[in-house]
């Protein structure tokens, strides 16, 4: 009976053996899974049953792996080593902008081409003169414009056909009043060259032509290079044996230039007078004024130099003319049974109180 005793010690021993292996694994287990617990170390006889598990290198193939060699393509590095780098010389600073141009001084004096030109309504087509239909002529005289160089331009007996033919044939222009004044204003037009002038302001007076109420327009005009303003008003005045009309026109417009004068300011008066000396001699006495020939009033009426035709362009307050044309080259005996007067005139615009 003793004999048997033994294999169940042995037994009893391999129980408590694995016995105690178990606890000391739950207890290591339990250690790491609760953090903040004190861990208890394993006795040499569990650390040779559990030993450390061996950790293989990650495949090249997964996505880190990729990064690896996506680096070493572009950089040739690995990526402990910094990519190499030099420091490069500054470039020179930039220039300085020039300085904006200074404003424009008060007085700056500018030139430019000045003339009036009646063209012959369209009611005249095919008259004793034999002129042709207003539009052809429109055409041809807006082309004289442009030719000739004349910035500004004072226009009489438009139509509303014709008007519209010069709004198409004077692309570079601005013209006033348009229809802005009525039927009867279309009759008078001031054209101006945009690229030399802006409009800054406009005007009219009513006088009487042929027994008709007819607006007598007016324009403040500003030279774009200089910034120097005037004016300009463009008549017409009644025909033939109409004297009467004609001189209560004259006073009217005489009282307006009077005006605008006043506010220091050049000003110019183009158009068709109807009298060769009569309106000039006038206007010089009443304003001080003179002609686009020369003419001018010094106690004595002085009708200036070469042709003395009813249509005038004078100015006064700094306007001085040089070069004056009476112009019957063509095509302008084809549009019109008027002279293009023309002329060269520079403008010293006066500085006043406000300007």
């Amino acid at each position: 009976m003793r004999r048997r005793s033994a294999p169940r010690i042995e037994h009893r021993l391999e129980l408590l053996v694995t016995a105690t292996l178990l606890t000391v694994v739950a207890v290591v287990v339990g250690t790491l899974m609760v953090p903040g617990q004190m861990r208890l170390e394993a006795s040499p006889m569990a650390s040779t049953i559990v030993g450390p598990v061996p950790v293989k290198a990650r495949p090249s193939g997964t996505s880190r792996g990729a990064d690896r060699h996506l680096v070493l393509a572009r950089t040739g590095t690995s990526l402990a080593t910094l990519p190499p780098y030099k420091v490069q010389k500054a470039a020179a600073p930039l220039a300085k902008l020039p300085p904006p141009p200074p404003p424009p001084t008060p007085g700056t004096p500018f030139t430019f081409q000045v003339g009036t030109l009646n063209v012959l309504g369209s009611q005249h087509t095919a008259g004793p003169g034999g002129y042709g239909p207003g539009t052809s002529r429109a055409g041809m005289l807006a082309g004289a414009i442009v030719n000739r160089g004349v910035d500004l331009v004072g226009m009489q007996e438009m139509q509303d056909d014709q008007l519209a033919v010069f709004r198409n044939q004077l692309p570079g222009y601005g013209i006033w009043p348009g229809t802005a004044l009525g039927n009867n204003g279309v009759r008078l037009q001031i054209a101006y060259s945009y690229a030399m002038f802006e409009l800054v302001d406009t005007g009219s007076i009513t006088t009487v032509f042929d027994h008709q109420m007819r607006p007598i327009p007016y324009v403040l005009l500003r030279n774009r290079a200089t910034g120097g303003e005037f004016y300009v008003v463009d008549i017409h005045n009644s025909p033939q044996g109409l004297e009467a009309e004609r001189d209560s026109a004259t006073g009217a417009e005489i009282s307006l230039l009077n005006t605008l004068r006043a506010t220091g300011k050049p000003v110019f008066v183009v158009g068709d007078t109807n009298e060769h000396t009569e309106f000039m001699c006038k206007v010089a006495a009443a304003t001080g004024f003179v002609g686009y020939n020369g003419a001018h009033y010094d106690g004595g009426c002085y009708a200036g130099t070469g042709q003395i035709k009813i249509d005038w362009i004078m100015g006064g307050n700094g306007i001085t003319f040089s070069s004056p044309v009476v112009d019957y080259g063509a095509p302008i005996p084809a549009g019109t049974d008027h002279a293009f007067v023309h002329g060269t005139t520079t403008v010293t615009p006066m500085e006043t109180a406000g300007q």
